[in-house]
């Protein structure tokens, strides 16, 4: 009789939720760097390219674009941040705002939008997540991002 193998388990899936409502821009930014700081060590563990610019950056533009445009800074209302991550990154940031025609999304490279003063935080998301789509009507983003692993998984031998 051959002893049987235990295949290792797989790492375990890490995630958590946070929430804030404030009226305080610089609440909003001490809000994303500790929500980054939970994510960092399980980035870091399944192999994410340079995350501290990648995923935190998005991280940020997401969490101000659900406070300043969907909640409109009332501080009644919450921004929650969703993430987990075992392969890939999911993250999710919603808001209790009126939401948004996120299919009508206009470009900000575009001449009649360069020189406008926003506009670019979801043209940075989307460029810096593998995919991203919107849930509730523009309240809910789902961004994701793949790790470096499964990037080289794909590459041809």
């Amino acid at each position: 009789m051959t002893p049987t193998q235990k295949t290792p388990p797989a790492p375990p899936l890490l995630g958590r939720e946070h929430s804030i409502r404030t009226a305080d821009n610089g609440e909003i930014d001490r809000f994303v760097a500790e929500v980054y700081a939970t994510m960092e060590p399980a980035l870091i563990q399944h192999h994410f390219i340079n995350p501290e610019f990648r995923i935190n950056l998005a991280l940020h533009e997401a969490v101000i674009n659900a406070w300043r445009h969907g909640n409109r800074k009332d501080p009644g209302k919450t921004v929650t941040v969703r993430w987990r991550v075992k392969e890939h990154l999911v993250l999710e940031v919603m808001d209790q705002g009126a939401g948004f025609d996120f299919q009508a999304l206009k470009d900000p490279r575009t001449d009649e939008n360069i020189r406008r003063s926003n506009g670019r935080g979801i043209a940075i998301i989307i460029h810096l997540a593998d995919h991203v789509s919107w849930q509730d009507q523009g309240r809910h983003l789902i961004a994701s991002f793949r790790s470096i692993s499964i990037r080289e998984k794909k590459k041809p031998a």
